[in-house]
């Protein structure tokens, strides 16, 4: 017997495990990280972004990190800057969304490349999402050495705003 009000997966089986294999490959990589490092340290820096006012990408770190559950990893305070930044969530899928917009930005690191070859290989159903998602990293000023010290206490609504209404200059060319 179907009920009428139940709603049919979407996903078939093959994306469910993918899914759930790249979920626990993301913990598995945070806690390896936090096996080598004062957590402490990180913990106090973020209870110094929650203490910034309202509308400040610092604060808007903190509030994120604490809707998931989640607090800074070591040595990636950056990459949490730019889940924010950037509107993606804290979402496997959304990670890997995240790294083809990086890789379109001129983020060209091992991290970047491992996960969003790792992502496009286990959701092929993606590309098309993926390959906008680079378009527009290409598209978008350049934040890959963008820092949290730098920019926390700078309102997030301006900041996208540079992001996103970036025009990259271009050279001038002599037409003869």
């Amino acid at each position: 017997v179907v009920c009428k009000h139940s709603k049919p997966s979407t996903m078939n089986i093959l994306q469910h495990i993918a899914r759930f294999i790249i979920k626990k490959s993301f913990h598995l990589s945070v806690w390896t990280i936090e096996q080598f490092h004062d957590i402490a340290l990180y913990e106090q820096k973020a209870r110094q972004l929650q203490s910034l006012p309202e509308g400040t990408l610092g604060k808007d770190i903190a509030k994120c990190l604490e809707k998931n559950g989640l607090r800074l990893v070591p040595n990636y305070e950056s990459h949490d800057l730019k889940h924010v930044l950037l509107d993606f969530k804290m979402t496997p899928v959304d990670e890997i969304r995240m790294q083809a917009f990086m890789l379109g930005n001129g983020n060209y690191s091992i991290p970047s490349f491992a996960i969003f070859i790792f992502g496009a290989m286990l959701l092929p159903e993606l590309w098309t999402t993926f390959y906008k998602d680079f378009i527009n990293g290409r598209n978008s000023k350049p934040i890959s050495i963008w820092t949290i010290e730098e920019y926390a206490h700078c309102q997030t609504s301006t900041l996208r705003e540079i992001v996103f209404n970036y025009s990259p200059s271009t050279q001038n060319t002599i037409d003869m």
